[in-house]
């Protein structure tokens, strides 16, 4: 009889335990209709007080097209095509230099003057030629007049024309010399017009662009071809990176450079095919878009390599994410609270994280507070 009284009661208490978690279970069941099938699991109730209270902020996924590689040091050249060197095409004496280095210019624009005799000579065969010139062709109009009123015969007009033709040629070749020695058609046609000699003779920018580097100052001799200044067209740059060649193989032609602390970006153009021995980096050279007003040649920068992705990625500050038994996570806001909703990290950054799998484009997510957060989500799940 006493076994039966304690075998009664056993049953009595399994049944009343039974009894008390189907009614959490019913409780809980009720309490979690209202949410969405994802936020099911992990929910952490919350209301507007507590939140407030615990000092949580949260914030729109930025959505981006690109994986972050790496960060990398790199250099602002220009290309070898939009470089130029400004000669001394004769040798003189420097009178005068007119520009600074990185001022801009413009075609045309005077850049330095040069004192050189030997102009003197160049200059009177271009007056010579203008006048044999200006003579022959008055001779060409009387004896076209003339032609025309039958006074003369078609053989004297010939040789008057073939006379005007060649003083017509020596103009051209005495001008084209005297353009070889670096006077500009401008001075040409000064001096034409004028007819005045003049040793100094104007260095001129051939290019829209800046001064890059002034090799020549006021009172100096210069040689033939000495170089004077070296000049730069900025309506292209370039950026020079040292990639680490353990990265390279997972970088692309098209991947995206962003240039750190400026508004400039640039495109992978070109990929080094050898390694530099001292610093085991290798070259990668990217095109920089647009005309960015605080990027200039033969600045240092670091930038962030970025591989192109056709998945839908998301940017999120790296205080976003808790990690729970191997596993990372993101607090989501749902109604009545936030989801711990787990994640896929697809890269990190120096203090961003970019994630590819499980957030969506419209969701709230928690950058601030998410330690109570997530003390608050350990609890539950212990009580459970």
């Amino acid at each position: 009889m006493r076994a039966f009284t304690v075998l009664l009661a056993l049953s009595v208490r399994m049944w009343n335990t039974r009894l008390r978690l189907l009614t959490k279970l019913l409780i809980l069941a009720v309490s979690c209709s209202s949410l969405p099938a994802h936020a099911l699991e992990d929910f952490i109730k919350i209301n507007a007080e507590q939140e407030q209270h615990i000092g949580i902020r949260t914030l729109k996924p930025e959505v981006i097209d690109s994986i972050p590689l790496t960060r990398a040091p790199a250099r602002v050249t220009l290309p070898p095509q939009n470089e130029y060197i400004v000669s001394a095409s004769q040798a003189g004496l420097v009178s005068r230099v007119e520009v600074a280095m990185g001022m801009k210019i413009i075609t045309g624009q005077v850049l330095a003057q040069i004192q050189s005799p030997s102009l003197l000579g160049l200059q009177r065969d271009v007056l010579d030629a203008v006048t044999g010139y200006n003579l022959a062709k008055s001779k060409l109009n009387r004896d076209t007049t003339l032609l025309e009123e039958g006074i003369i015969a078609r053989m004297r007009f010939q040789e008057t024309q073939s006379d005007f033709e060649r003083y017509a040629t020596a103009l051209k070749e005495a001008e084209q010399v005297l353009a070889a020695a670096g006077v500009s058609t401008i001075d040409i046609e000064a001096l034409k017009q004028s007819r005045k000699l003049n040793s100094l003779m104007n260095v001129r920018s051939p290019i829209d662009g800046v001064v890059l580097e002034r090799m020549v100052t006021a009172g100096q001799r210069v040689d033939v071809l000495a170089p004077l200044f070296r000049l730069g067209k900025l309506d292209e740059l370039w950026l020079e990176i040292d990639m680490p060649q353990e990265r390279m193989n997972e970088v692309r032609m098209g991947d995206r450079v962003r240039i750190e602390n400026t508004n400039g970006s640039a495109r992978i153009s070109q990929i080094g095919q050898s390694v530099n021995p001292s610093s085991q980096s290798a070259l990668v050279r990217g095109v920089i878009e647009g005309r960015p007003q605080s990027i200039r040649p033969g600045q240092n920068v670091n930038v962030q390599v970025s591989h192109a992705s056709s998945d839908k990625l998301f940017r999120l500050p790296i205080s976003a994410l808790v990690y729970q038994e191997g596993k990372t996570y993101v607090f989501v806001r749902v109604a009545g609270g936030f989801s711990a909703r787990q994640v896929a990290v697809a890269s990190t950054e120096e203090r961003n994280v970019v994630i590819h799998e499980g957030l969506q484009e419209s969701e709230q997510v928690a950058v601030q507070g998410v330690a109570a957060l997530k003390a608050t989500w350990t609890g539950i799940g212990s009580d459970e």
